[in-house]
């Protein structure tokens, strides 16, 4: 299996849902990665299912959030309901994320975290060559 890993931020409220009669949690959300060549973002969509789609929906809550994700890529084949065509699709399943600390003009502010900012790591430098992978 392949794990891949994205820094972005941010781009819209997380939409969260409860689907199914197994009541599966599911968080959907967009990040704008940095794309270091050109200046320009990319912009990716991600989801979570069950725990990891709960914590996203509690602390993934500010528009401009730095998100740390690692995915994995899945197949996600299904039958459009109006049309009645198989559609062929992947989708960036979150398997971890890590959050980093929110600016003070966010969008969203959370009334009530078990999180507070000095907990969180400082935003990483991102004009900086040196990104290294840590595994953990």
């Amino acid at each position: 299996m392949q794990n891949n890993h994205h820094v972005g931020r941010l781009v819209r409220d997380v939409n969260f849902t409860v689907r199914g009669e197994n009541k599966t949690k599911i968080a959907y959300f967009k990040l704008a990665i940095n794309d270091l060549k050109d200046g320009k973002a990319t912009y990716i969509d991600y989801v979570a299912f069950n725990k990891t789609a709960e914590l996203i929906h509690d602390y993934v809550t500010d528009i401009g959030q730095v998100v740390e994700v690692e995915f994995v890529m899945r197949n996600h084949n299904y039958t459009d309901k109006h049309t009645g065509q198989k559609v062929y699709a992947m989708q960036n399943q979150v398997t971890q994320f890590r959050i980093y600390k929110s600016s003070s003009s966010s969008k969203n502010q959370v009334e009530k975290q078990d999180v507070t900012d000095k907990d969180l790591p400082p935003y990483p430098d991102f004009n900086s060559n040196a990104f290294e992978y840590v595994e953990g």
